[in-house]
């Protein structure tokens, strides 16, 4: 007995050119300058060699190898399209398959991606089914891998591609075809076991085989049974007369060894009862058989199970007389399926594989939108990673400057190594006091240096500023009421502000004027020196602790050197992360696993991130070996200090210590505040004079107005509008640059017609908390470009103002092409108001960045 495969075809198609198709898609979404940077026309031709060989005159292995290939390429290309593959512009034109029962040289043409798949993958099943044919006779296991893999194929298509236009692709014909293929499988299975040896000792087993395969064949041959109202048929007329002799075939196939089981059993009468039925069956396959004579021999058969059953008959009636049932039925008997089929995903997945490379690079201008949303945030959490490791990096980066720089490390063990050797000077000072003085040297330079070093002045003269506006808005007639009230109202809140800055240097005032007067610092700091008279001799000092202290002094040196390495490794390997944070992409991953929910994507995030480890555990070892270091270096200097030979002091000297200790930590104190003072008091100098400026600009124009009313006879007149800056206007005076207040501004240079105020921030000391760039720098800007530093702090509008005297004298005036704006409210909503008190404790001159505070626009357009 041999297995009969139906011999399947494949579609035909007409020819495509992926090269132009791609090329004018990538056209019309980069442009025609850029949308070479995106395609790749080697890769482009090669795909329209692939398509042109998958569809051409091969061996079916090559021909299915050509066909994985190219749907590997099509899978790809539809993970970045989706929905979306019309936008290639591209028609695929297919025929249906050329069987007699359907029309000749129907063809159908579509735009979408699916279209060309399902078809590719129709012959990539037709094919499989094709090199099954011809290898069943030789190689029946590689056979029944081909069929097993064709029927995955035509399942695939029969659940994934619906209402498809062709009718090979209808979803009942893709599903008859996956059954047909499926039980040929099974065929080829069972016949292995009929044709070796002692197939009777398997009789149970091939009952069960057979009992499945006739199942699948009755449920083909019925689908071919054209009930009236299918129009159109599907394959030829003989498939119906082989599948419907084959179900026959293998009901008596699965009878006749199934009574072989009963016989083994000792259940004769059984066993005769579904021998007779085996006969009935292959009989009712004789009128079918004219397409598998050649295959099956049914008179041989037939011949077997007449002569078992006569045997069986003979013994029954001389020996066991057992009952024999009127009927029997096959359904008793439970099918086996033999057949596993490989999903078409695990078929593909190899040649998705080798062809990544590939489509990377020729599909890399092609990314959905979606996948861009996705990798936006995967690359949020990158950026949240970096800015943890730089923070982190940053923050042990200070550590190690404060650390070095405190204690003058480098100088600090050149100086002591010097002092200890026996080559070096006899100085007799304590390391830790000569320290201290380098210090306070520093600290008075800073103080001194300042032109702000008389903190009493600076009140006293922005209390006169503050007092001389007062003055002035005093003045000011009814009219002006509201802007009155703006002004007091910005001049109230700068005066807050400014009360929260003095607050930090107030309690440190005396330390600021010590730092100030360099003789009266110095006499008060060699008051605490009360060792110097009693000090021995670095000369007395036991040869032998000078030893230790140089051994000493050799491990800090080998320590401070290692400390600069890891600083040296800790940038280079955050170099590196930030490199490979750069060079991360991860689009064709998440293209991959575009249908993944949120938090499967989330562990795919994770699971990307952890490359990213090795260099943020390097990082992180740096940090905490410099911490340690640094806690070895100041043991080592501890113990230096304490073999000094001047460790050993009164009760009164480690007192005066101690003293020494606090006053030099006020100093530094007083010093660190008034850093802070110094940067941002000069802002608000600035304001105040803008303020002061404006309320006197405020007050000439209010009195130019009652002048003018006074000639017209009483009748007011309004001011002409202010003229837009032109060039043959004078230039406007400049304000000379000051270093910022803290979270303000610098002071403005104005242009007196229609300049706006420009604001520059360098301190020549910046504090703890100031950002570099959070202020821009001073230069020259339009009205428009002013409108971008929303960290610029303005005096309140004002609702209008004449020009002054001397450009009223100018001549006409042009009205400007917009009117000036009036401004919002001081007040917010509680909780802006919470949020602002907030920031105010943390910056206490936050104040001049508030819009409400100083208004540049308004102050360019009205300064005189």
């Amino acid at each position: 007995m041999k297995t009969f495969i139906i011999d399947l075809k494949v579609k035909d198609t007409e020819p495509i050119d992926w090269k132009k198709g791609l090329s004018n898609y990538l056209k019309r979404s980069y442009g025609s300058k850029n949308w070479k940077h995106f395609y790749d026309e080697k890769i482009a031709i090669k795909l329209d060699h692939l398509r042109h060989n998958s569809n051409g005159e091969l061996a079916p292995e090559s021909l299915l190898e050509q066909n994985l290939r190219y749907y590997a390429f099509l899978e790809h290309l539809d993970q970045r399209l989706a929905n979306n593959s019309s936008q290639l512009r591209m028609d695929f034109v297919w025929y249906d398959a050329q069987y007699p029962l359907t029309p000749r040289d129907q063809k159908y043409k579509q735009h979408t991606l699916t279209f060309e798949k399902s078809s590719t993958l129709f012959n990539i099943a037709v094919i499989l089914s094709q090199a099954a044919n011809d290898v069943c006779d030789k190689d029946d296991k590689l056979a029944i891998g081909y069929l097993s893999r064709a029927t995955a194929c035509f399942n695939y298509i029969s659940e994934n591609f619906l209402n498809s236009p062709s009718t090979d692709l209808q979803a009942e014909n893709a599903q008859f075809l996956a059954n047909l293929c499926h039980v040929e499988a099974q065929e080829l299975f069972l016949q292995k076991l009929l044709n070796g040896p002692a197939p009777e000792k398997q009789a149970s087993l091939i009952s069960k085989l057979a009992s499945a395969a006739s199942g699948l064949y009755d449920k083909t041959s019925n689908y071919l049974k054209v009930p009236e109202e299918r129009i159109i048929p599907y394959g030829e007329s003989k498939w119906t007369s082989i599948l419907t002799c084959k179900m026959y075939v293998y009901k008596s196939v699965t009878a006749y060894h199934y009574a072989l089981h009963l016989e083994q059993e000792g259940k004769y009468g059984q066993a005769i009862a579904y021998l007779k039925l085996a006969s009935r069956s292959i009989t009712s396959s004789f009128p079918f058989k004219v397409w598998l004579k050649d295959f099956i021999d049914f008179e041989g058969f037939k011949d077997t199970i007449e002569t078992k059953t006569k045997e069986m008959e003979k013994d029954n009636d001389y020996i066991y007389h057992d009952t024999i049932p009127s009927s029997v039925s096959l359904e008793s008997i439970k099918p086996i399926d033999a057949i596993k089929c490989p999903s078409w995903e695990q078929q593909l997945k190899s040649y998705m594989e080798t062809t990544a490379s590939d489509t990377d690079s020729l599909y890399k201008g092609i990314v959905p939108m979606e996948i861009y949303e996705k990798e936006s945030i995967y690359s949020e959490e990158k950026a949240q990673m970096l800015r943890n490791e730089m923070e982190a990096t940053e923050t042990a980066n200070l550590e190690y400057t404060s650390f070095v720089d405190f204690t003058n490390l480098p100088k600090l063990i050149t100086d002591l190594e010097k002092r200890y050797s026996t080559s070096g000077a006899s100085s007799t000072e304590d390391p830790q006091v000569e320290l201290m003085r380098k210090q306070l040297t520093s600290y008075a330079s800073v103080i001194h240096n300042s032109p702000f070093n008389d903190v009493d002045k600076v009140i006293r003269d922005i209390s006169f500023m503050r007092q001389e506006i007062l003055d002035i808005l005093v003045t000011l007639p009814s009219q002006e009421k509201e802007n009155s009230l703006k002004l007091k109202a910005s001049l109230v809140e700068a005066s807050k502000s400014d009360e929260k800055l003095f607050f930090l240097v107030k309690p440190y005032m005396e330390e600021i004027k010590l730092l100030n007067n360099a003789n009266l610092l110095w006499s008060k700091f060699n008051t605490f020196d009360l060792s110097s008279q009693n000090q021995p001799s670095l000369l007395d000092i036991d040869d032998k602790k000078t030893e230790t202290i140089l051994r000493k002094l050799k491990v800090v040196k080998k320590s401070a050197e290692a400390l600069r390495v890891l600083k040296e490794e800790r940038q280079r390997t955050l170099s590196e992360l930030k490199e490979a944070v750069n060079e991360d992409d991860i689009t064709s991953l998440l293209i991959g696993n575009k249908d993944k929910s949120d938090a499967e994507l989330k562990l795919v995030f994770n699971d990307e991130m952890e490359k990213f480890k090795p260099l943020s555990t390097r990082i992180e070892a740096t940090i905490f070996k410099q911490a340690s270091i640094i806690n070895e270096i100041k043991l080592a200097l501890d113990d230096v200090f304490s073999l000094t030979g001047i460790q050993d002091k009164s009760s009164e000297e480690r007192n005066a210590d101690k003293k020494r200790i606090e006053f030099v930590d006020r100093l530094e104190k007083a010093t660190n505040n008034f850093t802070i003072f110094v940067s941002d008091i000069q802002k608000g100098i600035g304001f105040y004079s803008s303020l002061l400026k404006l309320s006197k600009d405020l007050a000439s124009s209010a009195k130019l107005r009652m002048g003018d009313n006074s000639v017209s006879g009483g009748q007011q007149i309004l001011p002409p509008p202010l003229p837009e800056h032109a060039p043959s206007q004078p230039p406007p005076p400049q304000y000379s640059r000051s270093p910022p207040h803290m979270g303000g501004y610098g002071t403005a240079t104005i242009d007196s017609q229609m300049a706006n105020l420009n604001m520059n921030q360098s301190p020549a000391v910046p504090p703890r908390n100031y950002i570099p760039g959070e202020f821009p720098q001073s230069q020259p800007q339009s009205q428009q470009q002013m409108s971008t530093f929303s960290q610029v702090p303005t005096v309140p509008q004002v609702q209008s103002f004449p020009q002054a005297q001397s450009q009223m004298s100018q001549g006409p005036i042009v009205p400007p092409k917009q009117p000036p704006m009036g401004i919002n409210g001081l007040l917010a909503t509680q909780r802006q108001a919470d949020n602002e008190e907030r920031e105010l404790q943390m910056n206490p001159t936050s104040f001049y960045n508030k819009s409400s505070v100083f208004d540049e626009n308004l102050y360019s357009k009205y300064s005189g």
